[in-house]
């Protein structure tokens, strides 16, 4: 049933997904940022990783290295849905790199498994840095940014 599921919703987000140049104005965190395509401006989340929030341990860090990568740039988006936030869920390319793999191997984020579980090579470019201590994972006292959204929802 979940194989089937799996399919059903790839073959729906093929249907309505597009693609775009955006400039990048400006970085919000490791895993979003703001751009103007077609002189519009939008919100924008990489598919498939969660970084740290910015008041999170190597949050800050997170979004540094994002900047590094895409800030004022101009940049390949493969729009896949709108999330609950208004935001558009995108694959990011810069120079025919994937982003969202540039931030998992540089140890800068999570693999969001929930979302992108078929990913097979954020999988891996995940276990990697994790493996060789990359980023983030030279520390071994780490909280999931998921974990810490419900934590700190709750205690608002």
């Amino acid at each position: 049933m979940k194989k089937i599921f799996t399919i059903i919703l790839s073959l729906i987000l093929s249907i309505f997904s597009y693609a775009l140049d955006a400039y990048v104005e400006k970085v919000s965190d490791g895993d979003s940022f703001v751009v103007k395509a077609n002189g519009k401006k939008m919100r924008v989340r990489m598919y498939g990783i969660d970084a740290p929030e910015l008041k999170q341990k190597y949050g800050a860090e997170s979004k540094k290295y994002l900047e590094s990568l895409i800030l004022k740039k101009t940049v390949e988006l493969k729009v896949l849905y709108e999330d609950k936030y208004k935001r558009k869920v995108a694959r990011v390319y810069f120079n025919n790199k994937e982003i969202s793999l540039e931030m998992l191997r540089s140890g800068n984020a999570w693999f969001y498994e929930y979302h992108a579980g078929k990913e097979k090579s954020y999988r891996k470019a995940y276990e990697e840095a994790k493996k060789e201590k990359r980023g983030l994972w030279k520390d071994k006292n780490l909280e999931n940014p998921r974990d810490y959204r419900l934590k700190n929802k709750r205690e608002e």
